[in-house]
């Protein structure tokens, strides 16, 4: 089993991308100075100048805010919980820091949107789940804090309204 996080919307949510990641190609990676199993350099098949490896400075940076609309897991993971018409995965590791970036993320979103919710849910296994509720002024981190808690005990849900 596996822990989900998503964030549901009536109103279109927008993609994050994580800014550390970047695509070289095999060519490009050489010359920056990166290591490079041998068996990918030579293999002939490969496109060298197809951009197919991904880089980051550092392991950390893999953690930072993905926001996306191509879900992972099976839609019926969110089906169980929301009705909401847009849902985005939330991919990441906790931090303090982060949070803050999601709650600007959320702040954002509710200029255009009554409502959000954001989920942690435990895929393909559908039990009843905590719903808290709250208004956009009252969001702070601690409110987050749920969605970096290790161990899981059952679905929980923040609710963010406009007022």
């Amino acid at each position: 089993m596996s822990e989900f996080q998503f964030i549901a919307s009536n109103h279109p949510l927008q993609e994050v991308e994580n800014p550390y990641i970047e695509f070289l190609s095999i060519n490009e990676a050489i010359k920056k100075g990166v290591i490079l199993p041998e068996m990918l350099i030579d293999d002939e098949d490969l496109d060298r100048d197809e951009k197919i490896l991904m880089n980051v400075e550092s392991e950390e940076r893999l953690d930072e805010i993905e926001i996306k609309r191509d879900l992972y897991y099976d839609v019926e993971n969110v089906e169980a919980y929301s009705s909401k018409s847009h849902v985005v995965e939330l991919r990441w590791r906790y931090s303090d820091t982060r949070a803050e970036q999601l709650i600007a993320y959320i702040t954002d979103h509710l200029k255009t949107a009554e409502e959000v919710e954001i989920w942690k849910v435990w895929v393909d296994e559908q039990t009843e789940p905590s719903v808290k509720s709250i208004t956009r002024d009252e969001l702070a981190i601690d409110a987050l804090r749920f969605l970096g808690d290790v161990g899981f005990e059952r679905p929980e849900c923040l609710r963010v309204t406009k007022a």
